[in-house]
């Protein structure tokens, strides 16, 4: 714009120099002033001319007392500086120090009106002779409102620079060479680098090993063909996960990122604990899986699933509650209910599996969330057949332990019993074997003291 100011100026300034030079060579110099008064009174930009000594206007265009608010007999009677605001005045001053005689681009002055009213102005002059004397022509161009439109965008340039700035998501953007033109304060502590290292530099220059990963793809896939593009990438050099929207712009793209490298770090945490938890759940026989609220299970481990296929002929993934409808199952929904209730409980199953009896003990856990609040069940199944076997063995053992201490404490101890009565009877005076009778009721007696201990031994079985 300022070009094409500068131009106009020119050629105005050129015509009216043109025209002062044909009021020399012509004869009808009364007819070429009328021209040339008419031309520039009647020119739309402000135009004056001032006595270059005395600083007072000697003309001026209807433009001119258009833009000033003055009449111009008002502005006859005053100089340059009476349009300028008192601070502008020593650089006006200046400025007429050591004018050339030529034409000249004064640049951006600031100027008032009679109503006080400031606005800036691009001011453009040269020197002239007019009624003999040294006078100054002046073409005023009013730049007020792209001033203060430049400064709207400036302010909020500023504006979105301190938002961007302020924002912990990382942003810069590339115009279409893939030069820098902006990085917010988060981008630049992400990528440790600063603005003034990367401002203006090659992004692939810059970060080259960027140019053989994922980035260098989706960035020109947005660049080129103008769509928004979402992706997560490692840049290996920095160890730094980047979640990244990208954006086509007018002058090329601009990018959003999010440091996601603590995430992925979690993420690969849990996942590694994960495995770590299938090996070991699998690393069993027993049977592990877990129900939400709606009795549908969430996940079991290799186990269960093989004893699922079994049963149903579906794998993970395809069965579903409907598949478990069974009357024999009933006992597992019931006391699914039980333990969404809160309470923690185990029972044992015996079940018919072509005529062999299977036991199996199986538990139940409540799953809370953070709030305590019940959000599934946890079930544990192992097989307990051979403990029950050897239960029922030992029992089997215990009664027959307790049928042979009946049998000593009473049909072994009743004729023991008769004997010694009989014994306490004899006379040994009168009997022929009298020493052997005290011996037999020693061996009785001891025999007594034996049936006694393994009858209390066996009193607790």
């Amino acid at each position: 714009m300022n070009v094409a100011i500068t131009a106009l100026a020119v050629i105005i300034i050129a015509n009216f120099v043109l025209l002062f030079k044909l009021l020399k060579h012509r004869q009808n110099r009364d007819r070429i002033a009328d021209d040339y008064k008419r031309l520039f009174v009647g020119i739309p930009a402000p135009m004056y001319i001032y006595d270059d000594h005395t600083f007072r206007f000697l003309a001026v265009n209807d433009a001119a007392i258009e833009q000033y608010g003055f009449t111009r007999e008002e502005l006859l009677n005053l100089k340059i500086t009476d349009i300028r605001p008192p601070e502008e005045i020593p650089t006006l001053l200046k400025f007429h120090e050591s004018l050339p005689e030529g034409h000249v681009n004064a640049g951006r002055m600031l100027h008032w009106n009679k109503a006080g009213q400031r606005f800036y102005v691009s001011v453009y002059t040269h020197h002239t002779i007019f009624e003999g004397k040294d006078a100054r022509q002046v073409l005023i161009i009013n730049t007020d409102e792209k001033m203060r439109a430049d400064q709207i965008v400036s302010d909020k340039s500023a504006e979105l620079e301190n938002m961007l700035d302020s924002i912990t998501d990382g942003f810069y953007a590339l115009n279409r060479n893939w030069e820098v033109t902006f990085i917010n304060k988060a981008a630049e502590q992400t990528l440790s680098c600063t603005r003034k290292s990367v401002m203006g530099k090659n992004l692939w220059d810059y970060f080259p090993n960027s140019r053989e990963s994922r980035f260098y793809y989706e960035y020109e896939r947005a660049m080129n063909e103008r769509v928004s593009v979402h992706f997560e990438e490692l840049y290996a050099p920095l160890g730094v996960w980047g979640s990244l929207n990208v954006y086509p712009t007018k002058d090329g793209i601009a990018v959003y990122f999010v440091d996601i490298t603590e995430q992925k770090k979690i993420q690969e945490k849990i996942y590694n604990d994960g495995q770590n938890l299938r090996a070991i759940i699998n690393n069993t026989r027993d049977l592990i899986w877990s129900v939400n609220r709606q009795s549908e299970i969430i996940t079991g481990n290799q186990a269960f699933w093989d004893r699922v296929k079994e049963h149903t002929g579906k794998g993970e993934g395809e069965v579903t509650k409907e598949d478990f409808g069974q009357e024999s199952l009933k006992i597992f929904f019931d006391s699914y209910e039980s333990a969404f209730l809160g309470e923690a409980f185990s029972l044992v199953r015996q079940r018919d599996d072509d005529g062999w009896q299977i036991y199996e003990e199986i538990s139940f856990n409540p799953i809370r969330d953070v709030h305590n609040m019940v959000i599934g069940v946890n079930c544990f199944m192992r097989d307990i057949t051979k403990s029950q076997e050897y239960l029922h063995k030992i029992e089997d053992q215990n009664k027959r332990l307790r049928d042979i201490a009946w049998i000593q404490s009473h049909r072994v101890r009743s004729p023991l019993t008769n004997i010694l009565g009989l014994i306490s009877l004899c006379d040994l005076n009168d009997s022929p074997n009298a020493e052997i009778i005290p011996l037999i009721k020693k061996s009785a007696d001891d025999l007594d003291h034996v049936i006694k201990e393994i009858t209390r031994l066996t009193d607790n079985l």
